[in-house]
């Protein structure tokens, strides 16, 4: 009987070092990851949302070990990448330190540009390319506002919209015609700052509409590179007050 196991992914990974203070310094040092525990004989630096636990040698490990992705085991760590600027900029941060690496290359298998490095230890890493389908949904979703068509946007059929100026709505009918009817009331839209986790993205924007700037905050959750859910949040009564007569 198969155990079929529920997951949402990996928790976190350990590693093993020769030299702890020496794999601390590069990695918190060099690559510049965050500490965020220090304990005897480990520490544990978060990549990405992903903790990554470094332990020093222990009574078995046998004096001048290297790693070996060629044995049983672990072959290398990736780690995801989505914006190529970063990936050369990574790549040639890289070369400048003098860590080991390959340069930036391409993954004929999946044909993604990857750049390889290791670690003092010989530990095998990888920043790989895997473009964010969620930001890249949410950025379509913004950029149809700026051009007051959202017929390109990726809405899943059953996607949900809850806003201070309308009762929920579900399905894509009728998502699409509430936002047709409040585009022209908006002529701009700035995104200040936003945040992805997994299939649900956050943003801070501020839109330029009649009644002048309103600030909002916005939700979203993405499944299968379509939006799934809407909720912005934002204080309404700029845009159903009343005109002040003159």
């Amino acid at each position: 009987m198969t155990i079929q196991m529920k997951t949402a992914g990996v928790h976190h990974v350990a590693i093993r070092s020769r030299d702890l203070e020496r794999a601390r310094g590069f990695y918190a040092g060099t690559l510049g990851f965050p500490v965020v525990l220090e304990a005897a004989n480990l520490f544990i630096f978060v990549a990405g949302q992903t903790p990554i636990a470094v332990r020093g040698p222990e009574t078995a490990t046998a004096a001048g070990d290297v790693f070996d992705p060629f044995r049983v085991g672990l072959d290398h760590i990736a780690l995801a990448c989505a914006d190529e600027g970063e990936l050369e900029r990574v790549g040639a941060a890289l070369a400048h330190a003098e860590v080991r690496n390959t340069g930036v290359k391409l993954d004929s298998t999946l044909n993604r540009r990857y750049v390889a490095f290791k670690d003092p230890d010989g530990i095998a890493w990888e920043l790989y390319m895997a473009p964010d389908v969620a930001a890249q949904a949410v950025d379509a979703y913004f950029e149809g506002m700026r051009r007051g068509d959202m017929s390109d946007v990726p809405f899943s059929d059953d996607v949900t919209f809850e806003s201070p100026l309308t009762t929920p709505l579900a399905g894509i009918g009728a998502v699409r015609g509430f936002l047709a009817g409040v585009l022209p009331a908006i002529s701009g839209v700035t995104v200040k700052q936003r945040w992805t986790s997994g299939s649900e993205v956050a943003a801070v924007v501020e839109f330029q509409t009649v009644a002048g700037p309103v600030p909002a905050a916005e939700w979203f959750r993405v499944v299968d590179g379509r939006i799934a859910s809407v909720r912005p949040f934002f204080d309404p009564r700029p845009l159903v007050a009343p005109p002040v007569a003159s």
